[in-house]
C-alpha cells in the first residue's frame, strides 16, 4: 500500500511548508469534470484542494466520498474536511485515496478516536498526513481541551455553522484564529466560510496559514484572476 503514493512522498518541501495559501473548494466547480478542474487550478498556481465531505447526518447536505479524491492532483495537497457523524469510521478511506490533511469535527462522535485513526492510517500507509480539528462557531475552546491535548497539526476555524444555515461572522472567527494560535502555536490554522474578495483582507489580518475558498473562485467570471488575487494575499 505505501507505494501507491510514492509521488506525494517525493515532494522537495515538507507538507507543513506546502500548507499555505488558498485551499480551493473543488466541489464548487463542475462535479462532472473534477480531474480537469483540478488540473486547471494547478495551472493557476494552486497548491491545495479542499473537499467538504458531508454525510447528510452531521450536516443536512451530502457530498461524495473518498473516490472523489482518488487520482486528483498528484502534485497538490488534498485537504479533506469531514463533516460526518462518525469520522473514525471514514478516515482510513480518505487517506487511502490520497488525502494529505484530514480534519474532523470537535462536535462529532468520538473525535479523539478519529484523531488516533488518522495517525494510525498515516503510519500504515507510510506517509505524512496531518490530523485536523474543525471548530463550529458556537463551540467553546474550553470544551476541546482533550482534543487540543492531542496536538493536532491543523485547526480549521469555521465562520458559520453548516448544520443550521446560520449567518457568517467573520470578525468572531478572526478572533478565534488568534485564540487558537495562542493555545496551539505549532499548529497550522485554517479559516473557512464567507471568504470573498470583500472579506479576504479582514481574514488575512488574523494571519491564518490557510484560507478555504470555493464559490468565490470557482463561480467567478475569471476564475484564474479571482484565485490569484486571493492567493497573493499570503
Amino acid at each position: 500500500m505505501p507505494g501507491l503514493y510514492l509521488r506525494k512522498r517525493t515532494w522537495q518541501m515538507g507538507l507543513s511548508e506546502r500548507c499555505r495559501g488558498i485551499s480551493l473548494g473543488l466541489y464548487a466547480g463542475d462535479l462532472t469534470r473534477l480531474r480537469d478542474e483540478a488540473a486547471e487550478a494547478r495551472s493557476w498556481g494552486c497548491e491545495l484542494l479542499h473537499f467538504d465531505v458531508m454525510d447528510g447526518v452531521f450536516v443536512p447536505q451530502f457530498t461524495g466520498g473518498p473516490g472523489f479524491l482518488k487520482g486528483l492532483g498528484d502534485e497538490m495537497v488534498l485537504d479533506a474536511h469531514l463533516m460526518v457523524q462518525r469520522p473514525a469510521d471514514h478516515v482510513d478511506g480518505f487517506i487511502a485515496a490520497g488525502a494529505d490533511i484530514v480534519a474532523i469535527h470537535a462536535e462529532s462522535e468520538a473525535p479523539e478516536a478519529a484523531i488516533d485513526a488518522i495517525r494510525s492510517a498515516a503510519d500504515e500507509y507510510g506517509r505524512e498526513v496531518f490530523a485536523g480539528v474543525s471548530l463550529m462557531p458556537g463551540t467553546s475552546l474550553s470544551d476541546v481541551e482533550s482534543l487540543f491535548a492531542l496536538k493536532p497539526e491543523l485547526v480549521l476555524v469555521l465562520s458559520l455553522d453548516p448544520r443550521n444555515g446560520g449567518g457568517v461572522d467573520i470578525a468572531k472567527a478572526c478572533t478565534r484564529v488568534a485564540e487558537v494560535r495562542d493555545r496551539l502555536p505549532d499548529a497550522l490554522i485554517a479559516f473557512d466560510g464567507g471568504v470573498t474578495m470583500g472579506t479576504i483582507d479582514e481574514i488575512m489580518a488574523a494571519a491564518p496559514d490557510i484560507v478555504v475558498s470555493g464559490s468565490a473562485v470557482m463561480r467567478a467570471e475569471d476564475r484564474k484572476s479571482a484565485f490569484q488575487a486571493m492567493n497573493s494575499k499570503f
